[in-house]
């Protein structure tokens, strides 16, 4: 059976606001029940002075003032400790659903969900299959056992609380035979139920207001949970794509001209040839891998260089210049992978001019809580224009530009490289960490990337329910 009625009750009762209002009526009443007292007092005395009514109404005056405190002082302080035991909850239910509906997860929220209750056991589904059971008789429902309550058949199609009630042969194959009533309630995420949360009593009578209510918010901090972790694996699946994005974009030409330098030297100088292939193999290694772990900066230079050492055999050592200037402090700090060869790439594709020589200056510092690692060169540069749409994606920059040129390229934007660069960052260390430009056309180019704090890790996914 359904309780339409007590639920909407409930949802209508706010307890802080009826405490409120009761506040202000004792308000009123104590301010007219005072001066009256104190008027009778003063005309007994005058009529009669007797001290038997002046203490009769002194203790009349005392009892008020211990009633007022009662009131006004104790409320809040059972406010505040209801409060803090609410959270203290919350807490810990978070703690153990932050991973999503594994079965210790959800084992670990029965342990917590039950003794705030008045029920006798806890279930927690997918719809499909026990995830875990808490409480008397729970040994008789493992996780992995099949639903067989039909009441939570109608809630995973509702998507709405159902409270029910049995007799003693219709509980017979449905977890908890012996509890003759129960609370089913929906977990959902983005108006989907994703399993339930079922309440189980030894009697119909044990269910009342407190009870619904009780069961419906922890089944709404169970989902709220549940939602945070479906974003969370959203993020981590964004970024995964965005590292493959980035190691698929293989330049063919990079390719092609890299073997054929490769191939020009190996009878002139095959001492060198030999180093560029090493660095040739190694650099499309760690290009092409699937490594979506954490690496460290010095890790990162490594690759930078590998790419510089096959760009100066293709251009010449004079044709490109590069130094460094690297606190050794920072190299063991861990960063995304594949955040600083696109950007010694676009340096080298775009800052470097027909005749003259390109020089190139990686640096990296630690600066208060942050990393600083900078990509400067003293190329081409860019206008304020191209700099101002520097990080929109290129499909976007030629919907909107009317700045085509004949070959099909567009000044405003960068690709995908660097937007993917700055979006990997921001998800492993947080919005105050990006990449700064700073350009002047016919100068050259100063790329920033700001590291704070420390990035967070990839965790492995985990299912959200089981199937």
């Amino acid at each position: 059976m359904r309780v339409p009625g007590v639920i909407e009750r409930s949802r209508r009762m706010n307890p802080t606001k009826v405490l409120r209002s009761s506040q202000v009526i004792m308000t009123v009443l104590l301010g007219l029940c005072v001066p009256m007292l104190i008027i009778l007092l003063i005309v007994e005395l005058v009529a009669d002075p007797n001290p038997v009514p002046a203490v009769i109404t002194i203790a009349g005056l005392v009892l008020l003032c211990f009633f007022f405190s009662y009131v006004f002082v104790v409320p809040d302080d059972l406010t505040s400790s209801a409060t803090d035991r609410t959270l203290s909850i919350a807490s810990k239910i978070f703690a153990h659903t932050r991973q999503g509906m594994t079965p210790e997860a959800t084992l670990g929220a029965c342990r917590i969900i039950l003794p705030e209750t008045l029920a006798s056991a806890i279930c927690i589904t997918d719809g499909k299959q026990i995830l875990a059971s808490w409480g008397v008789g729970s040994e008789q429902c493992p996780p992995g056992t099949p639903v067989a309550l039909e009441t939570t058949a109608r809630v995973m199609a509702s998507g709405t609380m159902s409270v029910f009630a049995r007799d003693g042969d219709s509980g017979e194959g449905s977890p908890f035979p012996h509890l003759r009533a129960g609370i089913v309630a929906p977990l959902k995420v983005r108006d989907r139920c994703m399993g339930t949360l079922g309440l189980f009593y030894p009697r119909a009578s044990a269910i009342d207001m407190r009870q619904t209510a009780l069961a419906t918010g922890f089944a709404e901090l169970i989902s709220t949970q549940l939602a945070s972790f479906e974003l969370e694996r959203q993020d981590q699946f964004a970024a995964r794509s965005e590292l493959r994005a980035l190691q698929s974009q293989v330049d063919p030409h990079f390719l092609f001209n890299t073997i054929g330098t490769i191939a020009s030297l190996v009878r002139t100088d095959p001492e060198l040839a030999r180093s560029l292939l090493i660095d040739f193999s190694n650099y499309y290694r760690q290009t092409l891998s699937n490594s979506e772990e954490l690496t460290t900066l010095e890790s990162e230079l490594d690759q930078g260089m590998r790419y510089i050492n096959l760009m100066q055999a293709r251009f010449g050592g004079e044709r490109l210049r590069v130094r460094q200037a690297i606190d050794p402090d920072v190299l063991s700090c861990r960063v995304p992978p594949f955040i600083l060869q696109p950007l010694l790439e676009n340096c080298i594709k775009h800052a470097m001019r027909e005749v003259e020589p390109l020089s190139i200056c990686i640096s990296a510092r630690r600066a208060d809580d942050r990393v600083e690692v900078v990509v400067e060169d003293n190329g081409a540069g860019m206008d304020e224009a191209t700099l101002a749409h520097l990080f929109e994606e290129r499909d976007a920059a030629l919907e909107d530009s009317d700045d085509m040129a004949a070959d099909g390229s567009n000044p405003r934007g960068c690709g995908l490289a660097l937007v993917n660069v700055l979006m990997r960052i921001k998800f492993f260390f947080g919005g105050d960490s990006g990449i700064h430009i700073e350009s002047k056309l016919g100068l050259g180019t100063r790329a920033t990337v700001c590291l704070v704090g420390e990035p967070r890790e990839l965790e492995p996914a985990a299912p959200l329910a089981l199937a």
